[in-house]
């Protein structure tokens, strides 16, 4: 199984996103768009693993002690080129607890720690065609929003039918 935990975002956030892919689009950029119902904020990517007990326990311990926060759509940005995203910031102190307690708890399952920095953000497109001519464009157009963060969310990565990923959760631990 293909894992990760996730943040998951709101209906006017995915609207404000796909928007902004929209945009995108008009302005003649191509790569490989990520569907409106798989955005979310990566908190931590498990990768290939059938240890799904394990990181549900995980889960469970890393979310106690974190109260709810606010994220909000801060800036369009290419990461190495070819993948266009929007950072997400906010309440810093409770998503740098939050990732810290991830840490912690899959450390404590078995799992390595994260060597990269976090970086709060949620994919639009891979593969993208070279714009960094349209970034300042498309910042302007970013339509701003905020989604609360209450929960993590255990997802798995399959390859659905048509060939795009599809995102399956398979637990929530509400904090």
């Amino acid at each position: 199984m293909r894992l990760f935990l996730a943040l998951d975002v709101n209906k006017q956030t995915r609207a404000s996103l796909y928007s902004l892919q929209q945009t995108m689009q008009k302005l003649g950029i191509e790569g490989a768009y990520v569907p409106v119902g798989n955005f979310h904020v990566t908190l931590r990517f498990l990768g290939e693993t059938d240890r799904i007990g394990e990181i549900g326990l995980a889960l469970v311990q890393l979310v106690r002690g974190i109260r709810p926060f606010t994220l909000r759509l801060a800036e369009y940005e290419l990461f190495g080129g070819r993948t266009a995203v929007v950072r997400a910031d906010g309440d810093g102190g409770e998503l740098k607890s939050l990732y810290e307690s991830a840490q912690a708890a899959l450390f404590d399952a078995g799992f390595p720690l994260e060597k990269r920095p976090p970086t709060p953000h949620i994919t639009l497109a891979r593969r993208i065609t070279p714009h960094k001519e349209y970034v300042d464009a498309i910042n302007a157009a970013l339509i701003p929003a905020e989604f609360p963060v209450n929960h993590v969310t255990l997802y798995e990565s399959v390859c659905g039918r048509s060939g795009a990923m599809e995102y399956h959760p398979l637990q929530k631990s509400a904090f």
